[in-house]
């Protein structure tokens, strides 16, 4: 296991964070520095990350593309010789001053008995907070959790008491129609576990060992206690009397540092199957949802529970897209179908070359106007010279889109030359670097050939578990009523294009929420005589049937 997860022994490691403004620069670190120990041969991104010495930040897990891993040796002379995707992604003045990539070094006794490094300043992440309410002495606080691989999002809610409150163990709480709620607080982070790598099979690599486990555990735990502390502090006297944590298996299991060793290897199992309450030091009661597969775990059930509840019609498809894609179809006869596909993290903003997680600072949505690209962040358009710092997920998605629809790329996701001259103004000639074909984006931003290729990987990741939960069920793509897009709605609205399905036919384009034929034709032109409901329409239309099925 790394040394970062022993109390001593090896060298000591000495972590500076520098201030938000610094980008890497050689400014004086802001606070004094966090110090532990690692030994020769502990790899050095987690002794950093995992070792609890720096914020947690999404890494690529080792693939050496997004550089957020970079750090700076104090002592130029233990600094190792630089790589060639260093060269590529930190250029040649970092290297100068000393930051190299994390993820591609290890521990060597060459570094000394002590080594300080620096670390740039973490993304801060969104959290919305109302004006604490005057809560009635009925009600009471909960926090509901979904930990996702690479996410952690949660809302604290006011939840009116009950006459015939059931025990902490009976799981019917979560079973019954939806009481009616008030938010307190609601944001989303980093999963704190971020270090151990992006993908499900890199965190049960650190997991199977029980220091490791007990390591990734401790971090979740310890996060949610200090949010739990800073979200009650202006409600004095309100206790939260329950936490619900809706995972996948893999993530709910190492949460409770449980035996994980069915789900690291062939044939998969399950330790338990959820549904239950649970108590877990320094946190409220705690209640897990059910988890119906190895794979496919709390969140997936807590979901289908939800849209059960609001009468949405039969057959019913669930998806979750997120590191892993996880399925559900319930079928018109009751019966549930699951299935799971590792997606990788693209979806989260990690993995492409200039990838970053949605948030101030990142590129959205992309937009063709007179003069070539338009982008645009989450607070609106981007004005020249605005300090971007990566694209998102769904700005990707409609990136390729928009390049797919000018020409810009073909079907196989190659760069061609475009013939309009407005096609040429917004993707200009790509090109060559060490890591391959760019092709130049605004406010120094790029796309890579390599990152078309890892989302149309996931494309056909989904597409292949799609049909395969379809043949199981005898059904046809046209069958499906509803398509549902775990937490995704607001999210994939925001990108006005995505990679279109391959052949698609819009005779069936009904039973999605997003429309995922919008890639053949788009345009405000192509909206006017569209008979697919605008993705807020079909929002409302939910939250109607939601209201009448109560």
């Amino acid at each position: 296991m790394p040394g970062a997860l022993r109390q001593c022994g090896g060298m000591k490691l000495c972590v500076h964070e520098l201030p938000r403004t610094s980008a890497g620069q050689d400014e004086v670190p802001a606070a004094p520095p966090r110090c532990g120990h690692a030994a020769p041969g502990d790899d050095l991104a987690r002794a950093v990350w995992l070792g609890g010495l720096a914020a947690p930040v999404p890494l690529c897990s080792g693939l050496g593309r997004c550089g957020r891993c970079r750090v700076r040796f104090h002592d130029l002379s233990v600094a190792p010789d630089p790589l060639p995707e260093e060269e590529e992604i930190l250029g040649p003045g970092l290297l100068a001053r000393g930051w190299r990539l994390a993820c591609r070094r290890q521990i060597t006794d060459a570094m000394g008995p002590e080594l300080h490094l620096d670390v740039p300043a973490p993304e801060k992440m969104t959290v919305m907070t109302t004006a604490a309410p005057s809560l009635p002495k009925q009600e009471h606080l909960a926090l509901a959790v979904d930990l996702g691989t690479t996410s952690l999002y949660w809302r604290l809610i006011a939840v009116p008491d009950v006459r015939e409150e059931p025990a902490p163990d009976d799981f019917s709480l979560l079973c019954r129609p939806p009481l009616p709620v008030s938010v307190v607080a609601e944001g989303h982070d980093l999963n704190p576990q971020a270090g151990a790598g992006a993908d499900v099979m890199s965190r049960l690599a650190v997991a199977s060992a029980p220091e490791g486990r007990a390591r990734l555990a401790r971090l979740v735990r310890d996060h949610l206690a200090a949010l739990l502390r800073q979200q009650t502090a202006s409600l004095p006297g309100i206790p939260v009397e329950r936490l619900v944590l809706a995972a996948n298996t893999a993530m709910t299991d190492i949460f409770l540092d449980r035996d994980i060793s069915g789900l690291c290897a062939a044939p998969y199992r399950r330790s338990h199957a959820g549904g239950c309450g649970l108590t877990v030091e320094g946190l409220p009661p705690l209640l897990i949802p059910p988890l119906p597969a190895p794979f496919v775990g709390g969140d997936i059930s807590a979901g289908l529970l939800r849209l059960l509840a609001d009468g949405l019609p039969r057959p019913l498809l669930l998806a979750d897209l997120g590191t892993n894609g996880e399925l559900a179809l319930v079928d018109a006869r009751g019966r549930l179908w699951l299935t799971s596909v590792p997606l990788g993290p693209a979806l989260e903003g990690i993995g492409p070359q200039c990838g970053r997680m949605a948030g101030p600072g990142s590129i959205t949505r992309f937009e063709v106007s007179p003069l070539g690209l338009a982008c645009h962040s989450v607070d609106g358009p981007l004005a020249a010279g605005a300090d971007v710092q990566g694209i998102s997920a769904t700005g990707y998605l409609s990136l390729l889109a928009l390049l797919l629809r000018l020409g810009c790329l073909d079907a196989d996701g190659h760069f061609r030359t475009p013939a309009s001259p407005l096609a040429r103004r917004v993707a200009p000639p790509p090109q060559q670097a060490r890591t391959g074909l760019r092709l130049p984006l605004p406010y120094g931003q790029w796309l890579a050939a390599a990152d078309v290729e890892e989302l149309l990987k996931v494309k056909a990741a989904f597409s292949q578990a799609l049909e395969a939960l379809l043949r199981a069920a005898g059904l046809a793509a046209a069958d499906v009523a509803c398509l549902a897009l775990a937490g995704a709605l607001h999210k994939l609205g925001v990108a006005s294009g995505q990679i279109p399905m391959q052949n698609g036919n819009p005779s069936t384009e009904q039973m999605f929420i997003v429309s995922p034929l919008f890639g053949f034709g788009g345009g405000s032109m192509a909206n006017l005589f569209s008979t697919h409901p605008p993705l807020e329409e079909r929002i409302a239309r939910l939250q109607e049937m939601s209201r009448q099925a109560r």
